[in-house]
């Protein structure tokens, strides 16, 4: 990557994720440096004391209105996607919650794990994923492609602290051998000037 004096950097180093891969927000072309959050949504309401004990489509709809009132993801601009095995039951196969940035989808044909490696593995850019769950093969199997994993209990359990933007966001930093990169090409134009 070659970079250019006359133009910012951060305007250089700016990508656009593919919109199937699952992380393109279509509204923010700084939608790399968001985090997209993936949470194994059963999983999520057996692992979570809050949720355990209550019928299945009670739990998916307490754990919606958590991602939308108490914000667990942080920021509205981080993406979320909730992935739950089978039929909706009510719902249809894929519902998107706007003003909150939060997506529920119901696989069927497939099972929730395999959605979600697939949305993994399809991402140009699976460092800005984080996957939720307390599932040991699928941690393992999205964090070979590049995401990063939560447990249940640490997604879910309550924030220290300021609750914003600023203080709850995933520092996303280029790889490092990017940054060495950029480094070596200001230095020569610092050099020149």
């Amino acid at each position: 990557m070659k970079l250019s004096p006359k133009k910012p950097l951060r305007e250089q180093t700016r990508g656009y994720p593919n919109k199937q891969s699952g992380v393109y927000l279509p509204d923010n072309p700084d939608n790399i440096y968001m985090t997209h959050f993936i949470i194994d949504g059963y999983n999520l309401i057996k692992q979570a004391p809050e949720y355990i004990g209550r019928k299945l489509r009670d739990g998916r709809e307490d754990l919606v209105n958590t991602l939308q009132y108490k914000r667990p993801q942080g920021s509205l601009k981080n993406k979320v996607s909730v992935v739950f095995d089978g039929h909706s039951d009510g719902y249809c196969t894929k519902r998107i919650i706007k003003n909150y940035n939060i997506e529920i989808i119901f696989t069927e044909g497939e099972t929730a794990d395999d959605r979600i490696k697939r949305f993994v593995s399809k991402s140009e850019y699976p460092r800005n994923i984080v996957v939720v769950t307390d599932d040991k093969q699928l941690r393992m199997s999205v964090r070979m492609n590049g995401a990063k994993v939560l447990f249940v209990k640490d997604f879910i359990k309550p924030k220290s602290g300021r609750l914003d933007a600023v203080s709850t966001r995933i520092k996303m930093k280029l790889p490092e051998d990017e940054q060495h990169e950029i480094t070596k090409e200001l230095t020569e134009i610092w050099k020149n000037d």
